[in-house]
């Protein structure tokens, strides 16, 4: 047996490019001021021109004047010669680190570009007002870059570029929240809290102030959403005491969010504290207007705290809200087994078998509750049908992911020779047990006893798809 959702956390996090704030942010760059963050510049070091500063101007122009880009590489790695060779012959001359370091991002070398800019900075602190919209400019051309990558689903790749852009550039917390949630994805949860909580600190500083007001806005909305990213990391991580303030805090801030009550309840479930858990679920189960989703969540966190006669409720609630949701309907037979409602069971089991007619354990969870009932003669029949199953169907559950819908399970051979075919014709079904898809999988069986995986795309319904069953058919 699978529970469908397991523990109900908000892992599958969106990842989105925010490409309309970074392109209201990054098409006005900081207008030149001798102020920056409220302070006034200093002069600092005097830049002096020489053969090797002239020489990387001469290559920075070059390359930036030409559409052939390994042209324009060459160029800036001369260029970055040149300044490096102006360095050398005058460690204190802050033109020839801004220069390195605007070569250095031509050249893609982003973590020494900061170090030469921040040396500039420091010798020239009047520097920043060039370097600023050098930097956000660089800033702003990894994220496009990067962008397509994350929805390609390529975290890794767009990872790397986010971090070069956060090295050259960290006043923006938009590539830092797409990293929290990339590293969330990953589960490299000190990574994704490192990011998020620096994208917090920049969202409630004196920074959004000297921004435009759409990237403003853009920056409050995204920041919005930090808290409960964080929540949902720290619970993957296993910080569940962590997680649980954060969300009783969303809770009540938002007292009709049925999902972030979920949340809230699933972590306490794991903390141990069924009490308050319990609580949460009860709560939620006498809201009006639930959906079967909702329902069959609420009949997990009363099933994985081991209170059965109110994860039956839930799931027959859940079942009748969706009465071809198989799974709600499996777990609702086995709450009422394990509570030794032996009287109410067959109502739930018949349905099971239904819709999922190879499955030995409804077949023994009817039999054992009919037989409790005193019926011996259709329990032996139930027992009879088990013996007379060439195949068994097994962990079958329906699976929601980023990429769409399937029924997944799999196929263990009692009877038949190895090799041998079995065809499985499911059908799926909205909320109201209307026929939405049909779709078939033929599976060649292992040896008996010995399960074979299948896996079933619905995705073609998408959303739609609220309940499951299949025929099955040999050879």
């Amino acid at each position: 047996m699978k529970i469908r959702f397991g523990l109900v956390l908000i892992t599958a996090l969106a990842l989105g490019a925010c490409a309309g704030g970074a392109s209201s942010g990054g098409s006005s760059a900081p207008s030149p001021s001798p102020v920056t963050g409220g302070q006034t510049l200093q002069q600092g070091e005097r830049p002096r021109q020489d053969e090797d500063t002239r020489a990387a101007q001469r290559s920075l122009d070059q390359a930036q004047g030409t559409e052939d880009e390994a042209q324009a590489e060459t160029l800036y790695m001369q260029a970055l010669t040149s300044a490096r060779a102006a360095i050398a012959a005058d460690s204190t001359n802050p033109l020839a680190y801004r220069l390195a370091g605007e070569a250095a991002i031509g050249a893609g070398e982003y973590q020494q570009a900061n170090t030469y800019l921040d040396r500039a900075e420091t010798l020239r602190p009047i520097y920043m007002i060039e370097t600023e919209g050098i930097r956000e400019q660089a800033w702003l051309d990894l994220y496009n870059q990067a962008a397509p990558l994350v929805s390609q689903g390529d975290y890794e790749g767009a990872a790397k570029i986010f971090e070069n852009a956060n090295a050259i550039y960290d006043q923006r917390p938009e590539v830092m929240i797409t990293l929290g949630q990339i590293y969330a994805q990953l589960r490299e949860h000190d990574k994704a809290l490192a990011n998020l909580d620096k994208a917090d600190s920049i969202i409630h500083s004196e920074k959004i102030n000297e921004v435009d007001s759409a990237t403003a806005a853009a920056w409050r909305e995204s920041g919005a959403q930090i808290p409960l990213t964080k929540a949902s990391v720290l619970a993957d991580a296993g910080r569940f005491e962590e997680a649980a303030t954060i969300f009783r805090k969303l809770v009540a801030e938002k007292p009709d969010d049925v999902e972030l009550s979920r949340n809230l309840a699933a972590i306490l479930i794991q903390m141990g504290n069924t009490q308050e858990a319990f609580q949460v679920y009860d709560n939620l189960l006498n809201r009006p207007g639930l959906t079967s989703a909702d329902l069959y969540n609420i009949g997990v966190g009363f099933y994985q705290g081991e209170d059965y006669t109110r994860s039956a409720e839930a799931f027959r609630k859940a079942a009748d809200a969706s009465p071809k949701d198989r799974d709600a309907i499996e777990m609702w037979a086995r709450s009422l087994q394990i509570d030794s409602a032996y009287a109410q069971v067959p109502a739930a089991a018949e349905r099971w078998i239904e819709l999922d007619p190879n499955n030995q354990n409804a077949y023994l969870i009817l039999a054992q509750a009919v037989n409790q009932q005193g019926d011996s003669k259709r329990a032996s029949d139930l027992v009879s049908q088990i013996e007379a199953l060439k195949v068994v169907v097994t962990d079958l559950q329906l699976n929601r992911t980023r990429d769409g819908v399937a029924a997944t399970g799999s196929v263990l051979n009692k009877q038949l020779d190895p090799g041998a075919n079995v065809t499985l014709n499911f059908t799926f079904y909205d909320t109201n047990g209307n026929q939405v898809s049909t779709a078939s999988k033929t599976v060649a069986v292992g040896a008996v006893d010995s399960p074979v995986s299948f896996e079933v795309d619905a995705t073609a319904a998408g959303a739609a798809i609220a309940g499951y069953g299949y025929t099955l058919q040999v050879g």
